[in-house]
């Protein structure tokens, strides 16, 4: 039996084996593996709320180009847009802001979330600014 001979062996054969050096690279190195997968969540779900952000945004402004948002004033309109974006932005971050503006017929609407919020793990707020800005322009159709 080949096996048997393993049992048997000298103190000094055992020290100089090293049948298990594979698995101490691999233990070493598995921290750093799943950190950078951790690191790869993170970010993918910071992207994915940019560009869920971005859509809110080009739905609210392409809404209040064609008229959707109705009010006697352009700031009650304005104001509309707003509630709407912050509507659809909060589910994703609760302290999202939206700032919406009609300059020379080009509405404009800046929303900013906090990155803390919105990341599942937290690893990149240390590399990163906390808060994520979005702005989204259309031109105005009525």
């Amino acid at each position: 039996m080949a096996g048997a001979d393993n049992n048997f062996r000298s103190p000094r054969a055992f020290l100089q084996c090293e049948d298990a050096s594979a698995t101490i690279e691999f233990v070493l190195w598995l921290p750093i593996v799943i950190l950078i997968l951790l690191l790869i969540v993170d970010a993918s779900m910071l992207f994915m709320s940019r560009s869920q952000a971005i859509r809110v945004l080009q739905d609210t402004n392409r809404l209040y180009s064609v008229g959707q948002f109705t009010g006697e004033t352009v700031d009650e309109r304005l104001s509309k847009a707003e509630e709407y974006a912050l509507s659809r932005l909060q589910p994703m971050s609760p302290s999202a802001t939206a700032t919406t503006t009609d300059v020379n017929r080009v509405v404009r609407t800046v929303a900013t979330m906090e990155t803390g919020e919105i990341s599942q793990i937290g690893f990149l707020g240390v590399v990163i600014d906390r808060t994520m800005t979005v702005v989204a322009e259309h031109r105005v159709e009525f």
